[in-house]
């Protein structure tokens, strides 16, 4: 607790526990990485804590703050989304407000904010959307990835011809798997669509299919 008389004592005050926060940030953290979260607690012991224990658990804290959350946090966070990182664009708010122009912000921007009065919740909550992030990557990742393939038309098996195409097919080469794209390479590498389906047997669906197998296909226009 500080007593300040007049407007001179007040600077030199908060001075004093500016410097108190920042030794607490660079004791615990040693320095601030460029690429993290953001975290906000009410004190300066709550903050010491929370640091202390982001750093046990490996999670890489770019800027660290006390008091109410403002909007002006909110935009300091998203500079993750700026350098490549939208992921960590969260602030961890330790036992503290959220101010109503932060929230919006927040809203506006996507910027996460997850609140708790225990560490461990907040952890849990952070834990919990890395893990979904980490999900979307992957679906992201799968239907990027190419795995080639070699597919052969079973002339009578053509069950629809557009929007979309269902057909059976033959696998001659490779692996087929849901979210490959493909092309005709006699027409010039006509592209025709990606694979959304994959069926053994009917009723049956599978997420590949690989060489000798015979399989019925369903093709989404891109």
């Amino acid at each position: 607790l500080f007593i300040c008389n007049d407007e001179e004592e007040l600077e030199d005050i908060k001075e004093e526990v500016m410097e108190e926060f920042e030794d607490i940030v660079e004791g615990v953290l040693g320095s601030r990485e460029e690429v993290g979260v953001y975290v906000q607690a009410s004190t300066l012991g709550s903050l010491e804590a929370l640091l202390a224990f982001l750093k046990q658990s490996k999670i890489p804290v770019f800027k660290a703050n006390i008091g109410v959350v403002h909007k002006k946090d909110v935009v300091r966070c998203n500079l993750m989304r700026e350098r490549g990182k939208p992921e960590y664009a969260v602030i961890l708010a330790f036992d503290v407000k959220i101010a109503d122009d932060a929230k919006k912000e927040a809203k506006r921007t996507g910027t996460q904010i997850f609140t708790a009065d225990i560490i461990y919740h907040l952890f849990d909550k952070f834990s919990k959307y890395m893990a979904e992030v980490e999900e979307q990557k992957k679906k992201g990742m799968q239907n990027e990835a190419v795995f080639p393939c070699i597919l052969r038309i079973i002339k009578e098996n053509v069950f629809r011809k557009n929007d979309p195409i269902i057909c059976g097919v033959d696998v001659l080469e490779g692996v087929l798997k849901i979210g490959t794209p493909l092309c005709v390479p006699d027409q010039n590498n006509l592209q025709i669509g990606r694979v959304m389906g994959i069926e053994k047997d009917k009723d049956k669906p599978l997420q590949e299919a690989t060489k000798g197998m015979a399989v019925c296909i369903k093709i989404e226009p891109q």
